[in-house]
């Protein structure tokens, strides 16, 4: 796919998902503001977990774990917004090129990710998938 096909159907999905968050019920307008910055999280997904922790606004850092007990671990400049009181937007691109994009969700406890990666058997040379996960605070001290 090409970048200005592309940006377009992020921004439009961006703009909902903005658009979505203005128009939140008095009860919601009501509640507090929650930050991911300063917390850790664990996120899971079909064939990984994670623990993230959000250093700050710029900065995670997260160790993932396969089914094999495989782990893997980084720490990413990224950008966030925060989008409403509990839904939030975060990219980053690692040093091997994976590009990450994610809407968190910590009120209902989901995040829906985008991955962009390198692939030679692709026309594009890149391909892309999109993964569902469970979100939740690690409570640990």
């Amino acid at each position: 796919m090409k970048i200005n096909t592309l940006i377009p159907g992020l921004s439009i999905f961006l703009l909902f998902q903005a658009c979505a968050g203005n128009s939140n019920s008095a009860a919601e307008k009501n509640e507090t503001a929650e930050t991911l910055v300063g917390k850790t999280a664990k996120i899971t997904y079909p064939d990984f977990s994670a623990e993230v922790q959000y250093l700050n606004d710029s900065t995670v850092h997260w160790k993932a774990v396969d089914k094999t007990g495989k782990t893997n671990e980084g720490t990413e400049h990224i950008s966030y917004k925060q989008l409403s009181n509990h839904l939030y937007f975060l990219n980053w691109i690692e040093k091997d090129g994976l590009t990450v994009s994610q809407v968190i969700n910590t009120k209902d406890g989901e995040v829906d990710a985008f991955l962009s990666y390198k692939d030679d058997k692709s026309p594009a040379g890149r391909a892309a998938q999109f993964l569902k996960g469970k979100f939740e605070f690690n409570t640990k001290k």
